[in-house]
């Protein structure tokens, strides 16, 4: 065979072998690029849904607060719209929430949520005076979303305050 047909043929074997390499390398990275905005975007969600909940919850308690000081007249639909925004904030964190979180939310959170508004806002409701039991449930309330809510969220958000941390470098393999 002519030398020059044999390195032409070579050439053309590298070329070709060449192109094919490039290709899964490059089919690769835009997989990586892909499974990275896929990431970014669930823990944007994530991060959304956890401010949401925390400030629809606050806004709440705050107009309770509200109406403890001012009274129930004229503050109904206020409430309600507030209440709506809670409850919506609370369901979208349900569904989003890690599976530790979301226990927590039914063990502890539920209750304290529950006894606030069976005692707290069941009195405020109906005019009734406020007791220490109820004004305590108020206090304890707060202090779990000061507190303890925080302490359940920073899990859920490592890998947006330190890119670098294992549960986020988890992902990429």
């Amino acid at each position: 065979m002519n030398p020059s047909v044999v390195a032409a043929l070579v050439g053309a074997s590298a070329a070709l072998l060449g192109a094919f390499v490039a290709s899964i390398a490059t089919r690769r990275v835009e997989i990586l690029r892909l499974r990275a905005n896929l990431i970014e975007k669930a823990e944007d969600r994530k991060l959304a849904t956890l401010e949401g909940f925390l400030l629809a919850v606050n806004a709440w308690l705050d107009w309770l607060s509200y109406i403890e000081q001012d009274g129930w007249e004229g503050n109904l639909d206020e409430l309600n719209v507030r209440v709506r925004a809670r409850d919506d904030a609370y369901r979208r964190l349900v569904l989003l929430a890690s599976d530790d979180l979301h226990r927590w939310l039914i063990d502890v959170y539920n209750p304290q949520e529950y006894q606030l508004k069976a005692t707290y806002v069941r009195r405020l409701r109906y005019g009734e005076p406020l007791n220490d039991r109820s004004r305590e449930l108020r206090r304890s309330f707060s202090r779990l979303l000061r507190e303890n809510l925080i302490i359940q969220f920073r899990p859920e958000i490592a890998a947006l305050r330190d890119p670098l941390h294992p549960m986020s470098q988890r992902r990429w393999r």
